[in-house]
This record gives C-alpha cells, sequence and structure tokens, in this order.
C-alpha cells in the first residue's frame, strides 16, 4: 500500500510537469494543444545504446529509469523539451561536442560533477527538482543555464567557466554553491537571479564582467575572498540576510548604486581598486568597510545608513558622502583612518562621528586640502572640546578652557570680543562700586553706570593714564589696559589665521 502511494505522488507530479511543459511550450495561446503536448516514452537503456554508438539527438519524450552515462567520451548529446524521470549521472566523464538540456526537467538527481563539456552547454530553462552537482566540471566553450530552477541544493564548487557563464533569471529554491569557482572570458551574467537559500560564491575568480543586477537574495550571500578581475555590478540588487565582500578584491569598476541591504553588509579589508558607488544604495544594518582601501573615487551620495558606518583603519582616496542620509541613531566610525578628498559636510556627520583622536584631525587636513576652511574650523572646534571633556581636572585641562573661553581654540575670534566685552563690564563694576572715579560721589544710577563703563572702555582700548581714577584704584585701569592689549592681539591672529586659511 505504502508503495503503491509513493507511485501514485511519482505520477501525480510527472502529470504537473507535463502540464507546465506543455503551457511553457504553447505559442499559438491556447491553453490546449493536444498535438504538441505528445510525449514519446523511452527507456534509459535505449538512450545509453544511441550514446555508444553515435550522438544522441531527443525532443519531446520522457525518459524512464536512471541515466548512467558512463563512456570516458560521448559526442553531442541533445535532449530538449523532455523529462527525466530518474537520477542522471555523468560524473568524470568527457562530452566532446555541443550538450543541450534545454526546457528539460530533472526529477530525480543530477550528478555531473567532474564533467568536461568541452562543447557549449545547454540548459536554458532547465527544471533540476532533486539535487545538481556541477562541482569540479568545465565548462570550455560556456554555459547556459537562463531562467532554469533548482528545486534543492545546486553544487557549482570549483567548477570552471572558460568563455562564459549565465544564469540570467536563474531561480535557486535550495542552497548554492559556486566556491572557489573560476569565471573567465567575455562575461558572467547572473542578472535578475532568485537565491531563496544561502548563496556562496566565497574565493571566486570573475576574469570576465560580471553582472548580478537586479538579483535577489533571501538568505546569506557570501562573496568573500572573491576577485573581480573585470568590472562587476551588483546595481539594483536586493540581500535580505548578511552580505559578506570580506577580502574581496575589485580591480575595475564596481556598481551597487540602488542596491538594498536589509542586514549587515560586510565589506571588512576589501580593496577597491577602481571606482565603486554606492550611490542610493540602502543600508538598513551596519556597513562595515573596516580596513578597506579605496584606491579610486567611491560615490555613496544619497546613500541611507539606517546602522552604523565604520570605515575603521580605511584608506580612502577620494569619497563622496554628501546628500547621504543617516538615522538618528547611526554613528560613523574613522578611527585610524586614512582620509583624503571625503567629500562631506561637516554639519552632516558632527552628530553622528564616534570620537577618535585620530579620526579629527585626519578630517581637518581633508577638509583644508579641499579648501572647506569653515568645515575644517568646525571640526576642529568640536575635536578640542570633545577632548577638553575627557581631560582629567589638572593644569591641561585648565589651558584648554583658557583657550576655549578666549578664542575657540583659535577658530571662533567673536569668543575674543566677547570675552573683552565681559571685561569691560567687569572693570566698570568695579569702579562704580568702589566709587574710583573722581566725581563719582556725586553720580547715581545710570549716570554712575555709564561712567564707569565709559572710562573702563578707555582704559581697556586706550592707556589708562591720565584717566580720574582715585588712589591705588589707578593699577586697576593698568591690568585692564595690559588685558585689552593681550585680547587685541590675540583677536587679531585668531582674525588672521581664518583669513589666511
Amino acid at each position: 500500500m505504502k508503495e503503491g502511494g509513493e507511485i501514485l505522488r511519482i505520477d501525480l507530479l510527472l502529470a504537473i510537469v507535463l502540464l507546465v511543459v506543455a503551457l511553457t511550450n504553447a505559442s499559438d495561446g491556447a491553453l490546449f494543444d493536444y498535438s504538441r503536448q505528445f510525449y514519446e516514452e523511452i527507456t534509459s537503456k535505449t538512450i545509453v545504446y544511441d550514446l555508444n554508438s553515435s550522438s544522441l539527438d531527443f525532443d519531446r519524450v520522457v525518459v524512464i529509469g536512471d541515466l548512467n552515462l558512463n563512456k570516458p567520451l560521448y559526442n553531442t548529446i541533445k535532449i530538449t523539451n523532455s523529462i527525466i524521470k530518474g537520477n542522471i549521472s555523468c560524473e568524470g566523464k568527457t562530452v566532446a561536442d555541443d550538450v543541450n538540456f534545454e526546457n528539460t526537467s530533472f526529477i530525480g538527481n543530477a550528478y555531473l560533477n567532474d564533467t568536461k563539456f568541452l562543447g557549449p552547454a545547454n540548459f536554458n530553462n532547465s527544471r533540476f527538482y532533486g539535487l545538481a552537482k556541477f562541482n569540479t566540471s568545465r565548462f570550455t566553450d560556456g554555459a547556459t543555464f537562463d531562467f532554469a530552477s533548482f528545486g534543492q541544493n545546486a553544487d557549482y564548487a570549483n567548477s570552471w567557466f572558460d568563455k562564459f557563464g549565465t544564469f540570467y533569471n536563474a531561480t535557486f529554491y535550495g542552497d548554492v554553491q559556486f566556491t572557489l569557482s573560476e569565471f573567465n572570458g567575455a562575461y558572467t551574467n547572473f542578472e535578475s537571479s532568485s537565491f531563496y537559500g544561502d548563496a556562496d560564491f566565497s574565493g571566486d575568480q570573475f576574469g570576465a564582467y560580471a553582472t548580478f543586477d537586479n538579483s535577489v537574495y533571501r538568505k546569506n550571500a557570501d562573496f568573500h575572498g572573491t576577485k573581480f578581475s573585470n568590472g562587476a555590478s551588483f546595481y539594483g540588487s536586493t540581500f535580505y540576510d548578511t552580505a559578506n565582500f570580506m577580502r574581496s578584491h575589485f580591480i575595475e569598476d564596481l556598481l551597487f548604486s540602488y542596491a538594498y541591504f536589509n542586514r549587515s553588509a560586510l565589506f571588512l579589508n576589501a580593496k577597491f581598486d577602481g571606482p565603486v558607488s554606492f550611490n542610493q544604495s540602502t543600508f538598513c544594518s551596519n556597513a562595515n568597510f573596516d580596513n578597506a582601501l579605496f584606491q579610486a573615487p567611491a560615490d555613496m551620495s544619497s546613500a541611507r545608513f539606517e546602522g552604523d558606518l565604520s570605515m575603521n583603519s580605511a584608506k580612502i582616496s577620494k569619497m563622496v558622502l554628501d546628500d547621504s542620509v543617516f538615522n538618528e541613531s547611526s554613528r560613523l566610525f574613522l578611527g585610524k583612518a586614512d582620509i583624503n578628498g571625503l567629500m562631506v559636510s561637516w554639519s552632516l556627520i558632527r552628530d553622528k562621528l564616534s570620537f577618535d583622536s585620530s579620526a579629527y584631525p585626519s578630517l581637518v587636513k581633508n577638509y583644508k586640502d579641499l579648501g572647506q576652511s569653515n568645515d575644517a574650523n568646525d571640526c576642529y572646534y568640536e575635536y578640542r572640546y570633545l577632548n577638553q571633556g575627557r581631560k582629567p581636572i589638572g593644569v591641561s585641562k585648565f589651558l584648554d578652557v583658557v583657550a576655549w573661553l578666549s578664542c575657540g581654540y583659535g577658530v571662533r575670534p567673536h569668543y575674543t570680543l566677547l570675552l573683552g566685552f565681559f571685561v569691560i563690564l567687569i572693570f566698570a563694576f568695579i569702579l562704580g562700586a568702589g566709587r574710583c572715579i573722581v566725581g563719582s560721589t556725586e553720580l547715581h544710577g545710570w549716570h554712575l553706570a555709564l561712567d564707569s563703563l565709559y572710562f573702563s572702555a578707555i582704559a581697556f582700548t586706550a592707556n589708562s593714564k591720565g584717566l580720574p581714577i582715585k588712589g591705588h584704584y589707578k593699577y586697576l585701569g593698568i591690568v585692564e589696559g595690559i588685558i585689552g592689549w593681550l585680547l587685541m592681539a590675540l583677536f587679531l591672529v585668531t582674525l588672521g589665521r581664518l583669513i589666511i586659511g
């Protein structure tokens, strides 16, 4: 009874597959065309026998039984628009000419690992319901898996694509491994492909231009240690889980514009030799570029960072971060970063930058090199102010407070003017309260206050000699005059520093 149930389920699955294939191949719009739904049933033994004598060419057949291709060398293999109900095995063999399984369904497992495909390999629109094993295989004349679907795990680890490899609009429902594979030749295409399981491209070598535009990764996307020698594009791609590009090497242009990172985006120790663009990308979690090396311009303009952006110990040659958006709780880490040509307004990152004793001076130098003197001064002021708050009480902290109040650490000349006015008020109060001015005993209220303020201002800006100040109070005028000259000199020095740059 159990065996009969299994047969019933297999027949039901086969019926569904036949219906899907029939609908796919319908070109005249008719839902049912019985003339096109006819499938010839043949046994796997018949196919093996035909292959032993000549090339194989079948269309619209249902292969019954496991298809074991055990000869060391085969010629052309063509089984199109068909269904292979059992497993197919061609492990460690060589196919000298074309291989064509276009629009064919593999109900069982496909063991095509360690196989050499010397001619073009066409698996377009093929459907793998079981395991698909192509690991350590070599596609000498290119391979196409456009619109292919993989129901279970697919293994392409240590495989070679010499002329091209294309998986345009392919769908991987299980995990897929391309670990340590090589893609050479004209191009590599994973555009609009969908990965529902883990996608592992770690350690791959992309000698050809690689496009992953609009690809979707539902689980982990692992590209760590991957080398892209001729450019790569992930334009509009979506990463729902962790995107791992640690220690990857991008030799030519790299495009991540309009990409969406739902979780962590890891680019630690990545090397970008060519221009890279993250324009309009969204990082919903942390974006980590620690120790990354940007040798060419990097564009992160209008990117959105909802988590932290970390570029500790990164080397930045030129980067545009203007118009990017940071979440309220986001932090920017630039500890020990080598910053050159970072184009971002200080107002955008002021409240986001995590304090680091090396980051602020590097940013100040960066702003000066870019001619953004206002940003350089504001950054320097913020650095000195925060650093002052972290110092223990002592001489160093006292001197910092004096520098802060007197001239804003040398970048706020109006602080000097305010301090000067405050000094005038203090001495005016002393002169008025002590009735230090000759004839002030007859003055009261506003008259006394204005007289005291007038003589204090003269003592501050000119010379107290000759002022009608009583007795030893004349020394107050001398002290105020000295303070006035010192503050005037400090004001001129601070102002000159700002003007000169």
